[in-house]
């Protein structure tokens, strides 16, 4: 069976990648699988391409799936757009000789902020369905809950006639406004699924803002991630069997990671920590990375991109206003150069990437979690 891993397939796949072996799947399975086997899967924004090898390495020696993301957002700060994007992930999982661990590829933070923005998300979702991508994150919640209802109803249509995986959004990861500091509510979520499910659109995971943020922590700011409203969260949404989806999980320990399955989370986004590996940036045990109090990074001479390519990469932050949070910016400024490194240096990023991939599979209870998902697909 593991050799024809391709044949369950999506029919969007099926044409965007006639002769792949790779067993690109659909994202719903794996939901489904980590669900049953009490498990979260690992979602990879990696921004640039040289954390990919050792994450699929990773991923073929533990059998644990994943989903490789990319948001909205980043196809304006890094190199790639939908179709090249999904191109390079299936790519080097035939490279590499994957046909046995399924993945899914997801378009994260799908947003919306604006009702006027829906056409041209609309256009979005449709080129990611044309890419291949395999599950999406429909987000709309920089809107009030009824305004996010409507557009996130309106533009998951193509996602259900597709049968795909589908993610949406409560709550703005990271806002401080509105009750409990702008933390998602159980009621509100129970009102918003309730409410999606009676309109046709049934999801498979729910993102909150349950206290996390996006990116680095500076200065004297903390991991705070709430499991204790996240479980009333995901028991006030079980009349449809919805799971939730933690999204900033750079910057936590891999002890509250393993907690996550308990708290009915099933799918984990991890972005700026392969940043942090590729351009070779000091962290901490919480894979956050080390920051003076201007908010500058220290760069470790034996991890990722060469010296003299940080200091480069640097000073380009500074000159265009791109330091603290913005160094994300480099990914697509330098992708040429990234691109270009010679062995050594993709080499060590591929093997720190390896470690610490494996090291987030143990933690979800995701390694090995590549049987379930086949007994799905093929049941």
């Amino acid at each position: 069976m593991s050799s024809d891993l391709s044949k369950y397939r999506p029919e969007n796949v099926q044409k965007r990648f006639p002769n792949s072996k790779a067993p690109l799947v659909n994202g719903k399975v794996l939901c489904s699988a980590a669900r049953k086997a009490n498990a979260m899967i690992m979602a990879a924004n990696i921004r640039c391409r040289l954390p990919l090898e050792g994450i699929i390495r990773a991923s073929m020696a533990t059998q644990a799936p994943v989903m490789y993301e990319i948001a909205k957002s980043e196809l304006g700060y890094t190199e790639f757009d939908p179709m090249s994007f999904a191109e390079f992930i299936v790519n080097e999982n035939d490279r590499l000789g994957n046909t046995s661990v399924p993945f899914a590829i997801h378009g994260d933070h799908i947003t919306v902020k604006k009702p006027e923005e829906k056409a041209e998300v609309a256009d979005l979702v449709a080129a990611e369905l044309e890419a291949g991508f395999t599950t999406f994150a429909i987000d709309c919640s920089y809107m009030e809950n009824e305004l996010n209802l409507v557009a996130t109803l309106e533009l998951a249509q193509p996602v259900v006639a597709a049968g795909l995986g589908l993610e949406v959004e409560l709550g703005e990861i990271g806002a401080k406004s509105g009750s409990a500091e702008g933390f998602t509510q159980p009621d509100e979520a129970a009102w918003f699924i309730g409410e999606l499910v009676k309109g046709g659109v049934h999801p498979n995971l729910l993102a909150i803002n349950n206290g996390s943020i996006h990116g680095t922590y500076f200065g004297t700011s903390q991991e705070g991630i709430q499991l204790d409203l996240t479980k009333e969260i995901w028991e006030a949404i079980q009349p449809w069997e919805v799971d939730i989806a933690q999204h900033g999980i750079t910057g936590t320990s891999l002890d509250k990671i393993t907690q996550f399955i308990y708290h009915g989370i099933r799918k984990g986004n991890v972005g700026t920590f392969w940043q942090n590996i590729s351009f070779g940036l000091a962290m901490n045990q919480n894979g956050n990375a080390i920051t003076t109090p201007e908010k500058h990074y220290i760069k470790r001479p034996y991890r990722g991109v060469p010296d003299q390519l940080w200091e480069k990469m640097w000073n380009w932050a500074e000159e265009t206003g791109n330091t603290g949070g913005n160094i994300k910016k480099a990914n697509k400024a330098f992708a040429d150069e990234l691109n270009a490194l010679g062995d050594d240096y993709k080499d060590r990023v591929t093997k720190q990437a390896f470690e610490e991939a494996i090291r987030l599979f143990e933690a979800t209870n995701s390694a090995g979690l590549a049987g379930e998902v086949i007994t799905l697909l093929a049941g």
